[in-house]
Parts: C-alpha cells; sequence; structure tokens
C-alpha cells in the first residue's frame, strides 16, 4: 500500500504564509496607507434619522486643519476641526440628524501647513416623502415587475465624485 507524503506539500505552504506575511508588512509602510479616510454609516437612511460618519487622519506634523463640507439639494453644512501635527486625534467623529430627502455628498479636506489640500469624498441618501423621484404622486402598487431607466448620477442630482 502506498502512503501520501506531506513533504512535497509543506514548502508551498511555507512560501504562501511568507508571501502572505510580507503583502501585510509592506501595506504599513505604503505611503497610500496614510491617506484620509472617510465611513458613512449608514449609507442610505430614511428621513428623520441620524447618519454618523468618522473621519480618519494620518498623524503627519504638517497637518493643521480638517474641514467637512456636507451638501444636499436643500442642505449645507461645513465645519472645520483644528489639527495640531503630530499631537492631533486621529479619528473625527461627525454626526447629522433629520436631513431632508435627496442624496449627498460628503467632503473631508485635510489642510496641511504649506496650503496643501487632501480631499476625500463619499456619499449617502436620505429618502423622504420630499424626494424629487417622485414628484409628489402616490406611488401605486403593481403586480408585475417594472424596469428602472438607468441614469447617470448627474442626472439623480448627484455631483461626480459619488
Amino acid at each position: 500500500m502506498c502512503r501520501f507524503r506531506f513533504v512535497p506539500v509543506r514548502p508551498w505552504v511555507t512560501l504562501i504564509a511568507v508571501c502572505l506575511l510580507a503583502s501585510v508588512g509592506l501595506r504599513a509602510e505604503d505611503p497610500e496607507h496614510e491617506k484620509v479616510t472617510i465611513k458613512i454609516r449608514p449609507l442610505v437612511l430614511f428621513a428623520g434619522g441620524e447618519v454618523k460618519t468618522t473621519v480618519r487622519t494620518p498623524r503627519d506634523a504638517r497637518n493643521r486643519a480638517l474641514r467637512i463640507v456636507v451638501e444636499g439639494p436643500d442642505f449645507f453644512a461645513s465645519s472645520d476641526v483644528q489639527l495640531d501635527g503630530v499631537d492631533a486625534a486621529t479619528n473625527h467623529q461627525f454626526t447629522w440628524k433629520d436631513l431632508p430627502g435627496g442624496p449627498y455628498r460628503v467632503d473631508a479636506i485635510l489642510l496641511r501647513e504649506n496650503g496643501e489640500k487632501s480631499t476625500v469624498t463619499d456619499c449617502f441618501a436620505v429618502i423622504g416623502n420630499d424626494d424629487s423621484d417622485s414628484g409628489g404622486a402616490a406611488i401605486q402598487p403593481t403586480r408585475r415587475r417594472q424596469q428602472r431607466p438607468t441614469r447617470p448620477p448627474e442626472s439623480m442630482g448627484i455631483k461626480s465624485g459619488c
């Protein structure tokens, strides 16, 4: 009876493990890892709900301010947070409540001492009675499935970048 040998497989398992660990180590040193990130929860909500946003900024002596801009069809808000270089917090949380219906764009702008700006954009939507898609008419239930027309984001009121 011939026995199956695991010995030839062992070098491949070791090689794969080394490659996976090396890629994780490179990611930590990658300059892409040290960019501003934005996380919005939830991405779609009903009117009257609450949107929570977390912005993560890298620790850098050149950081001076973080500006958050929220823009929708009938809403605009802007907020500035002072950053004290390396001593500044890396996570910044923002909450918006009772937004009117429609698509929204959130810009997180990191301002540096030399005038350099780094911008990250994300979007979310609020579903409400005042949405422009319904046109104010009551929606009638149907039994057959209707096809939705495909429209680019610009025609739905969402600016480019979302």
